[in-house]
Formats: structure tokens, C-alpha cells, sequence
């Protein structure tokens, strides 16, 4: 009996444990589920996320939006050139008023730093070329390149002299619109 007693104690023994273990390996594995199923629902709010920015991206990219937004740039780059290039005693306050519209307020001081036109000259402009770059069609930043002959018409004397000009202008977007913001003399 001595045997037998032995032998069911360590039979419950063994029972205890194993019944242990699998109660230890359900608990351990319904943490690991729990930790697996919060990792894949921040992956799926990541990628959801990350959808909805590509939808926007997509949206923005869809042929009539990108001539629209070419269109916008080449409209507000010409306009520059035209209001910051053209110089006339007649249009000054005129092309001093439009180029708020155009222009950031540094180019306006710098292309009409006076209330009246103070200039012994007229000057026009003809052959515009222009190249709006590419990019990243989603930026609120813009380059273009414009190519013109610039006309300086002397009142004093009535010479004309004609130089080609070719300019780097940046453009950006603020508060919705297009704005003129820097030029350079390119190479």
C-alpha cells in the first residue's frame, strides 16, 4: 500500500503540474495575443493613415489639378515679370498696387520704393519665355525660368538699348496664392 500511496501522490503531483503548465501557457499566450493584437492595430492606423495621405496625393496629382496649379504658377510669374519689368510714368501706381498680389512685400520695396515714378525711362518687354520646374507637385515651393528681351527707352534722349535677360524665380504659396518671393540672374 506503501506503493500504491506513493504512487497516486506523485500521480496528483504530476497532474498538478502538468495542469499548471497549460494554465501558465494560456496566460502567457494570451499576453502575447494581446501585446500582437494592439502592435497590428497601430500598424493598421499607420496604414491608414498613410493611405488617406496618399489619396490626398493622388488627388492633387490628377492631370486637372496639375494644369490647374501650372497654369496658376505661369499666370503669377508672368504677371511679375510684367509689373516688375515694365516701367512707365503712366501704369506706376497701377503695376504698384497689382504687385501685392504678386509679389512678396522685400520685391515690392525693391521694384516700386517710391509713391510716384521718379524714372527718365520706359521700359517694355518682349519674346517672354517661360519654364515652371516640375517637382514635387505637392510643394507649396516652385521654380521657374524666364528668358526675355528688356527695353530701356531713355526720355531724355531717345536711345533705346535692348538686353536679354534671364532670370530664376521662386515661387511659394502663401495663405492659398502663389507669390513671388525671390529672383535671381541665372546662367
Amino acid at each position: 500500500m506503501n506503493k500504491r500511496v506513493l504512487f497516486g501522490l506523485f500521480l496528483g503531483f504530476l497532474i498538478a503540474v502538468t495542469g499548471f503548465n497549460v494554465y501558465a501557457q494560456t496566460n502567457a499566450s494570451n499576453d502575447e495575443l494581446q501585446a500582437k493584437v494592439k502592435q497590428l492595430q497601430a500598424n493598421k492606423q499607420q496604414i491608414l493613415k498613410e493611405n488617406q495621405e496618399l489619396k490626398q496625393t493622388l488627388q492633387r496629382q490628377h492631370p486637372a489639378k496639375i494644369q490647374d496649379r501650372h497654369r496658376t504658377l505661369v499666370d503669377q510669374v508672368s504677371a511679375f515679370v510684367e509689373t516688375a519689368f515694365v516701367h512707365s510714368k503712366g501704369t506706376y501706381q497701377e503695376r504698384k498696387k497689382q504687385a501685392q498680389s504678386i509679389m512678396s512685400d522685400e520685391l515690392i520695396n525693391t521694384f516700386f520704393p517710391t509713391e510716384t515714378y521718379r524714372g527718365k525711362t520706359n521700359t517694355s518687354i518682349d519674346h517672354v519665355q517661360l519654364f515652371i520646374e516640375t517637382g514635387n507637385l505637392t510643394s507649396s515651393h516652385a521654380t521657374a525660368l524666364v528668358r526675355f528681351y528688356h527695353t530701356l527707352h531713355s526720355l531724355q534722349n531717345d536711345q533705346e538699348q535692348v538686353s536679354e535677360v534671364f532670370l530664376e524665380i521662386d515661387v511659394q504659396k502663401q495663405d492659398g496664392r502663389w507669390r513671388v518671393v525671390d529672383f535671381k540672374q541665372a546662367t
